[in-house]
């Protein structure tokens, strides 16, 4: 924009591309209160009203590892400008379902424009800042999701109470037009363009197949029945597919993701910590505004409200606790604070059979205090785990880790949901498996970086 100092056009790049990201992230959290009110309208199954939910995460997880490198591929202006607009078209199609077909191809569609627009806002700020301003601009986008992240109950539940559940998609549309246009204008290519990239079609489709199949074998075998053919074909589809991605990306030179690195037991045992801190900010998102609308029929908005509670922390914490870990290292907060989610956890569960929401209501402002206090340093743990020539493959991992987790966490709560076991058998098991994680971090992880080899 004329008139704009090189400052000014930075800073407008950074909240532009980070209300995009942010809205990503909005996504996550959103919906969960409003799903009740589609299950109602459309007349759905608790399993199909969750693979609404888990076809964007499914897909957004499968094509994130690509979808960071569509900037070098196509130039970052015809990426945004056809993902942006494909997407609010998207979500305009989805407001007007009349289907769960029709609702959850939409789902689909998001999910892949959400897998190029995530990281292409972390590669737009790193490759506009100089390294020594990168900090603070990839502090910003942070914060940026965070505020959407933790505005999603509240904001579903205004919208699906005062409007409909269809403005929770329409929302979309303003927020990713503004985003994408200002980021398109606001953009400059850099002066050295990086190489082309290599783009590892066989690992994406057996990573495609494998997860696809054992996600729908996972979500579907309480309804047609575990031992019938197609559950049984599926989970061993999924399992071969899921082999032999791992196999067939050990032999590449320039693999989707390097599982080579998953052999350092810091860099698994943090990658962990990562998945595990995500599928429960998944189930807490999507499962206790389930549990406040059908046990104590809440309203949409009071279930948004109550949910509220255990994400407004994240926004006030993330940064405070990044400075705590370079200072003092990351070790320690990441295992206490698994400990006290896994807690959380456990407590939530229990307190569920009160049948009342301040009972619960302790248990969620400690799960919400404790979860940034392990994500943001089990990133750094992650980082550090390896040498510094592999740094550059964190951060795909790192998304694809996390996106796994939330898919597997809307999978896990379904599944048991189906299999009648109950809301509190989710967070009990949920956090049975972070403790389990925490136990292993004790002897895992290490604030060292090793030296490069």
């Amino acid at each position: 924009m004329a008139g704009l100092s090189e400052k000014e056009r930075k800073r407008g790049l950074v909240l532009a591309v980070g209300g995009l990201g942010g809205l990503v992230m909005l996504d996550e959290t959103i919906l969960g209160v409003s799903l009740p009110a589609i299950r109602a309208e459309l007349d759905l199954s608790p399993t199909t009203a969750h693979w609404i939910i888990n076809s964007y995460m499914l897909t957004f997880t499968c094509f994130a590892a690509i979808g960071g490198k569509a900037i070098d591929l196509f130039g970052l202006r015809p990426a945004l400008i056809v993902s942006c607009t494909v997407f609010a078209i998207a979500s305009l199609l989805a407001g007007f379902s009349d289907s769960a077909a029709m609702l959850i191809s939409m789902r689909v569609v998001q999910g892949f424009c959400a897998a190029i627009m995530f990281p292409m806002s972390l590669a737009a700020t790193t490759l506009s800042f100089e390294e020594k301003e990168r900090g603070r601009a990839i502090g910003i986008l942070a914060g940026m999701a965070t505020i959407f992240l933790a505005a999603g109950p509240m904001l579903g539940g205004i919208l699906t109470d005062f409007l409909s559940w269809r403005w929770v998609f329409w929302i979309n549309i303003p927020i990713v037009v503004a985003g994408g246009g200002l980021a398109c204008v606001l953009w400059r290519n850099p002066e050295h363009p990086r190489p082309r990239p290599v783009i590892d079609r066989i690992g994406l489709v057996l990573l495609l197949i494998g997860l696809t199949a054992l996600i729908f074998g996972l979500m579907e075998g309480p309804d047609f029945g575990w031992a019938t053919p197609v559950i049984l074909a599926s989970l061993a589809g999924g399992i071969i597919g899921l082999v032999a991605f791992v196999l067939f990306e050990a032999k590449q030179s320039k693999p989707l993701v390097d599982v080579s690195l998953f052999r350092l037991k810091p860099f698994h045992a943090s990658a962990a910590v990562i998945l595990l801190t995500q599928m429960s900010k998944i189930m807490v998102a999507i499962f206790v505004p389930h549990f406040l609308q059908l046990e104590l029929h809440f309203a949409a908005l009071w279930a948004g409200i109550g949910t509220a509670i255990a994400v407004l922390p994240f926004p006030f914490l993330a940064a405070p606790a990044g400075k705590f870990v370079d200072k003092h290292g990351s070790r320690r907060p990441v295992v206490i604070s698994l400990f006290l989610i896994g807690i959380a956890c456990i407590l939530i569960g229990a307190l569920m059979h009160f049948n009342s929401y301040w009972a619960i209501a302790p248990a969620l402002v400690l799960w919400g205090t404790a979860l940034p206090i392990a994500m943001i340093p089990a990133t750094r743990l992650n980082a550090n785990a390896v040498p510094q020539d592999k740094q550059g493959e964190v951060s795909g991992i790192v998304i694809t880790v996390r996106l796994v987790g939330g898919t597997l966490g809307v999978t896990l709560g379904s599944v048991l949901l189906a299999m009648n076991a109950g809301f509190p058998a989710i967070f009990w098991v949920t956090g049975a498996l972070i403790i389990l994680c925490a136990l292993y971090g004790l002897t895992a992880f290490n604030d060292e970086a090793p030296e490069e080899q």
